[in-house]
């Protein structure tokens, strides 16, 4: 512990050296710009857009901050731009020259820059530990969203037998409230429909989705946490389960370590991933162990006979008669337990998982899924660790199938000097391995048979130039879909940001990919080839005075299919203006896009309503223009107002099937409205 004189001068001189984090502002919307990069790329990945659940724990920290003086390692890893370096060094930092009495002392950890401890500062908090809750108090939130497409969809209209496919409105429909106290306990309840799908009609009696959760938590208590209802669940590197988002490769190329909280209660829309049933926590400081089950219906393509399930449906939409047959007639079981021991420099973790399924699943076997998981129960096990020094973290998975066929997932982060961290990561996944509820980070979403070794860099330069890269190299030692034979591929990203004395940043990323996939030279065969892509996006950021923000975004898209070259090109600009007292915003963005094909579509993020985030593909010739507003009513009533519109030069037609729309425009509304009480 440092003397009281030491600590003052270090204050001062804090202050004095860092006269711009005076004016530091709690602007929310830099933590969604934190997850732009990172949306855009997840939604490539997987065509979801799950991110939006790290944007909604984040913004839950600015209602009720992280003690920075009492917080562990695991609340900190909730703030997803911290790496696990910076955490390590905040902790490291805090043991020894004792309590932060103020932000600006952060800046004696290594690793922190300024940008970084501007970001933290609505999600932390600084003075005593609080030894008493004092009287209850009781936060709540409620949303109304409705969304709605003025043009209409084949599905809407009246067939030749005068039938309309689809049973319900073509509004989308979004209900959801949150009550929160001061005593841990805290209760939420989500209503959802599709367009098409029916409400309050003899198929659907209520909404479509309608669940919610309660849940406890006391730290200092015996029982630690305890929920019932809709939750998340995530274990280690996802080997045996991750529900929610699971970890992707990202512009963030150091962060490959999963660090989801092993349990979350979630007011999630997505229909298929997560769990439904009850958890909870009991031990000590160190010593935790945690049962859970989940019993949840899904929805099933049953096969010719009906004896069994060809498919489990992910789409969660019921609006067709044969959507409606398929809704909720299958239910899913899941139950186990894990127990974690938490050391000064050691955390270990091991559990197991019992899956089944009141049907089989039985697809229809073809060359390269002839190893999916079928049947109807499933059993794994898994074991953990992650070992802590100042200056490298050691992380790793080993999980098991039925009790055999090993998977390991291993990677070590180190820093290597200030200003400089590396990464490495490694992965082997047996072809037999079969776990339903895994999602680790990984180049397949069927990853059994996958290999792999990654390695990244963070390098943060003088001017307040940060170089980011990553290397991912691959090997499927089995047949995958479009790809008829064992065979290996690479991605490679690098990213260059500028941050900028007059509140302006630019970030320039290049990401080169080769990956393998079916091409037919005759009718009687195919042959392997790679698909060779590159992306580049260049973005830059400007506020200015008077509540102004520009947004110029570029992109290119080349993708190479043996010696067949597509080629895709996007320029947008988005306009921001808030009034002078920031509770008015508006965001008007305007696009163009050509590209020669989908495969060398375009992803960007787009301004949207609070805890949504929009990520579509840019494909084909055309514009697009969006409006969003913002309008704090009231401190506890705001509205959000927003308009997008996809206008296409190449067609007449957009969407295919009960999607098709016969015009060259599409145009969604939406509208949301938030109380806080």
């Amino acid at each position: 512990m440092i003397t009281l004189l030491k600590k003052s001068c270090l204050v001062f001189s804090f202050c004095v050296c860092s006269i711009n984090l005076v004016t530091i502002a709690q602007d929310y919307d830099n933590l969604e710009h934190w997850a732009e990069n990172i949306a855009a790329e997840y939604a490539q990945e997987t065509e979801q857009e799950d991110i939006a659940l790290l944007i909604e724990d984040l913004l839950s920290l600015t209602k009720h901050p992280l003690n920075i003086n009492n917080a562990s390692r695991e609340d900190l890893e909730r703030i997803f731009f911290l790496t696990d370096l910076e955490i390590e060094n905040i902790l490291y930092k805090r043991y020894i020259n004792g309590p932060f009495l103020t932000i600006y002392e952060l800046q004696a950890v290594e690793g922190l820059d300024v940008k970084t401890i501007k970001l933290l500062q609505p999600l932390i908090r600084f003075g005593p530990v609080e030894t008493s809750p004092g009287k209850i108090r009781i936060w709540g939130d409620a949303f109304l969203r409705s969304m709605y497409q003025l043009e209409k969809a084949e599905g809407f209209r009246k067939n030749s037998e005068g039938i309309r496919p689809f049973a319900g409105d073509p509004v989308k429909l979004y209900n959801r409230i949150e009550i929160t106290t001061n005593r841990g306990l805290s209760a939420g309840l989500i209503a959802e429909k599709d367009p098409g799908e029916p409400m309050f009609a003899n198929e659907i009696k209520t909404f479509d989705l309608l669940t919610g959760y309660l849940h406890y938590q006391n730290k200092k208590g015996w029982i630690k946490e305890a929920g019932v209802g809709n939750y998340q669940i995530s274990a280690a590197q996802g080997l045996v389960v991750q529900s929610g988002m699971p970890q992707r490769k990202s512009s963030m190329t150091t962060s490959i370590r999963n660090r989801r909280s092993p349990f979350r209660p979630s007011l999630s829309a997505s229909e298929y991933s997560g769990m439904n049933g009850g958890y909870f926590t009991i031990g000590f400081e160190r010593f935790t162990f945690s049962p859970f089950f989940s019993l949840k219906k899904r929805d099933g393509r049953l096969a010719a006979d009906s004896s069994c399930i060809s498919s489990l449906r992910e789409d969660g939409l019921h609006r067709t008669s044969a959507e409606l047959e398929q809704r909720h007639n299958t239910t899913e079981l899941a139950a186990g337990g894990r127990i974690s021991y938490t050391g000064k420099w050691i955390d270990v973790e091991a559990g197991h998982l019992y899956y089944r399924l009141d049907k089989p699943l039985c697809p229809e076997v073809k060359p390269y899924n002839q190893f999916y998981f079928n049947g109807k129960e499933n059993r794994n096990s898994w074991l953990s660790y992650v070992i802590s020094q100042r200056r490298w973290l050691l992380f790793g998975e080993i999980a098991f199938d039925q009790f055999t066929h090993p998977a390991f997932y291993h990677g070590i982060i180190w820093g290597a000097a200030p200003g400089f961290s590396l990464v490495l990561g490694h992965r082997t996944i047996p072809v037999k391995y079969h776990a339903p509820l895994a999602a680790p980070m990984t180049e397949s979403s069927s990853f059994a048979g996958e290999s792999g070794l990654y390695s990244g860099i963070k390098w943060e330069l003088p001017l307040r130039i940060t170089i980011s890269s990553y290397f991912d190299y691959y090997r499927f030692k089995w047949l995958k879909f479009n790809a008829d034979a064992p065979s290996s591929g690479f991605d490679w990203m690098g990213v260059i940001e500028k941050d900028f004395d007059n509140d302006a940043t630019l970030y320039i990323r290049y990401r080169h990919r080769e990956k393998p996939t079916n091409i037919a030279y005759n009718s009687a065969e195919n042959s392997v080839v790679d698909i060779k892509s590159d992306q580049i996006k260049g973005q830059f950021r400007q506020k200015l005075t008077g509540g102004w923000q520009f947004t110029t975004l570029l992109q290119w898209h080349f993708v190479n299919i043996d010696n067949n070259r597509e080629t895709g090109n996007m320029l947008s600009q988005d306009i921001k203006w808030k009034n002078t007292k920031e509770n008015f915003t508006a965001t008007l963005r305007y696009a163009l896009f050509n590209s020669s094909d989908y495969s060398a579509r375009m992803y960007a993020y787009e301004p949207d309503v609070l805890y949504m985030f929009s990520v579509p593909a840019y494909s084909g010739r055309g514009s697009r223009y969006l409006l969003l507003i913002n309008y704090k009513i009231m401190n506890n009533l705001h509205l959000w107002l927003r308009c997008a519109r996809w206008k296409y030069d190449d067609r007449d037609e957009t969407g295919t099937g009960y999607q098709l729309v016969r015009s060259d425009k599409k145009t969604t509304l939406t509208a949301q409205i938030r109380v806080k009480f």
